[in-house]
């Protein structure tokens, strides 16, 4: 019982201490008359109550209390038949409006269990209820867009696919993708209102920083929904791409002629017998290679290996190339002649499962049924990243090398589907090309942020103290990641809706741009996502159900009367015969 008492004022528990003692000792010398009788007693008895009364009165004591009581967050999407229902079953619940940001601290310290009404927090607020027991009562999406994937950087000369999933649409209602001056360049009718999947694309033809639309049509045409969608294009840069083959195909034939007519300097080596080998070469100059050394391997971006000339390099020729990857970023593609994905290559053997599948729709255009090798790539980790739902990538120090599980993709081209030929090997040359080396570099999830709430990013470098700023005249605070050693992580809190830059002061070239939206755009994809990460936090966290207890101040009046009556007995006594 005594380990629960404490006291407000605790730090003057010293001076209150000897003050009592001081006043108990000429209490007693008052009290003295001679002889210790029962008067005597009595009157140091009740003084030293009095004494304690008084000491009370300024230590203000407090005990702790078991919490009881539950409380009720409502989020963005509550139904009302829900609170009621809750209202029904606990009639003194405490019911709590949620707003991105609110500091919940004070309130989950003083209820035993929280219930969370609606679409959840927001991901940058859930830290809070880490060591809370709370429990997550989601409710759907009515209506909206609920998925979006689109690529936010593009090549020039790319196409901008745009894909997601809408959720309830008014049936006949439209969906358009508009360009930056709000000209239409493609659309889609809803033919139903259940969940709908969608596809809109355009051809990019300017680099620069773009702000597309997805607009939202019922079915008389009015407008309903406008949403931004920033796009950044890159202008095309040219590769250097060396093609290897231990023998003629027409993979090979097709790829090396979509290479060149994309602009991009192309060597092809076949080799014909044992000792004789083919050279050609589009885009760039004639110049052998006859083997892999340091020198032809820094000039090149990606090299296209298949499976069996890669086995075939010699110890010193792996050992080069395996340096260019590591160190300094060359990509590699390898092509599978057969279902040798597991089988050790020079550079290691890609993970793969197996899978009972020959076909598989691939996630372009209009979604042609392709050939493949009977495998599929596992779940993506730190190292590895698909390359939409048909290749697979793996980082190997600064360079990445990778493949995909399609076979023939060159009928495509024979079937009249160039652009999904394109979008396909575009993606792959993309995903495994040498990056610019930059001292610094940005990353973060997304080039979306929106007015007032929090944009996170890492920024590579070597720099001992790197010095990063928002539009080039706010200095960003950065933390050091403890296991990452290269990696800074910074925060921004943008006040303004359109592009913002975040650049690097030490080095010209680090930058990265994002754009600022306002609130209200997006709230269904918002709203989804936010259903989601609550979802996953609240089905993972596991919270120590311990009792909770609240400090409770005892009422100072008890003190101050039973100061009165002791003093006021004190007083009558001498008084009594």
């Amino acid at each position: 019982m005594l380990s629960n008492l404490a006291f407000e004022n605790k730090n003057w528990m010293l001076a209150v201490v000897l003050t009592g003692l001081l006043l108990f000792a000429v209490f007693i010398w008052k009290a003295w008359t001679g002889t210790a009788d029962r008067r005597f007693y009595l009157q140091t008895f009740l003084g030293f109550f009095a004494i304690l009364c008084l000491a009370l009165l300024v230590l203000k004591p407090t005990y702790l209390q078991k919490v009881r009581k539950e409380a009720v967050l409502l989020t963005n999407g509550y139904q009302a038949e829900t609170l009621d229902s809750l209202k029904k079953s606990n009639g003194r619940i405490s019911v709590l409006e949620y707003a991105p940001g609110m500091d919940l601290s004070s309130t989950l310290d003083s209820i035993e269990s929280l219930l969370i009404v609606g679409h959840g927090v927001r991901d940058y607020d859930l830290w809070q209820f880490k060591q809370s027991s709370v429990s997550f009562i989601p409710e759907a999406i009515s209506e909206g867009i609920v998925q979006l994937k689109y690529n936010q950087k593009a090549i020039l000369g790319a196409d901008l696919v745009v894909e997601g999933i809408y959720n309830n649409p008014v049936n006949q209602s439209k969906l358009v993708l508009q360009g930056p001056g709000g000209s239409p360049l493609d659309s889609i009718v809803f033919s139903h209102n259940q969940e709908h999947q969608f596809r809109l694309r355009t051809n990019l033809k300017a680099p620069g920083k773009f702000l597309f639309f997805v607009q939202s049509k019922d079915g008389s045409g009015t407008v309903s929904k406008t949403e931004p969608l920033p796009v950044i294009v890159d202008a095309k840069t040219p590769l250097t791409v060396l093609m290897v083959n231990e023998f003629p195909s027409f993979e090979t034939k097709y790829l090396k002629n979509f290479l060149a007519e994309e602009g991009h300097r192309v060597i092809v080596k076949t080799k014909l017998t044992k000792q004789k080998y083919k050279y050609e070469y589009f885009n760039t100059e004639r110049q052998p290679v006859y083997s892999l050394n340091s020198e032809n391997l820094s000039a090149l971006d990606l090299i296209v290996f298949d499976d069996v000339s890669l086995n075939m390099l010699s110890n010193s020729e792996r050992t080069v190339l395996t340096e260019a990857i590591q160190q300094y970023g060359l990509g590699v593609f390898v092509q599978q002649t057969g279902n040798r994905f597991q089988v050790e290559n020079k550079l290691g053997a890609f993970e793969v499962q197996p899978d009972t599948e020959n076909t598989l729709n691939v996630a372009v255009g209009a979604e042609p049924l392709m050939e493949k090798y009977p495998i599929r790539f596992p779940a993506t980790g730190l190292t590895e990243m698909a390359i939409g739902n048909y290749g697979y990538s793996k980082r190997l120090g600064q360079g990445i090398i990778g493949t995909t599980s399609l076979k023939n993709t060159y009928e495509l081209l024979l079937d009249g589907k160039q652009a999904e030929y394109r979008e396909i090997w575009t993606s792959l040359i993309n995903g495994l090309r040498k990056q610019t080396q930059n001292t610094g570099a940005f990353r973060s999830e997304s080039n979306w942020a929106f007015i007032d709430e929090p944009y996170d990013f890492s920024f590579f470098t070597s720099e001992e103290i790197p010095v990063v700023t928002l539009e080039n005249q706010y200095r960003v605070p950065l933390l050091k990641n403890t296991v990452v050693h290269d990696e800074w992580q910074g925060r921004v809190y943008p006040k303004e809706k359109g592009w913002h830059e975040l650049a690097s002061e030490l080095d010209s070239e680090a930058s990265q741009n994002f754009y600022v939206m306002e609130a209200g755009n997006w709230n269904s994809l918002t709203a989804q996502n936010t259903l989601k990460r609550n979802k996953g936090f609240f089905d993972s966290t596991v919270t120590d159900q311990k009792e909770k207890f609240l400090p409770h101040s005892i009422p100072t009046i008890w003190f101050f009367m039973g100061f009165l009556l002791i003093m006021g007995f004190l007083w009558l006594l001498p008084k009594i015969k």
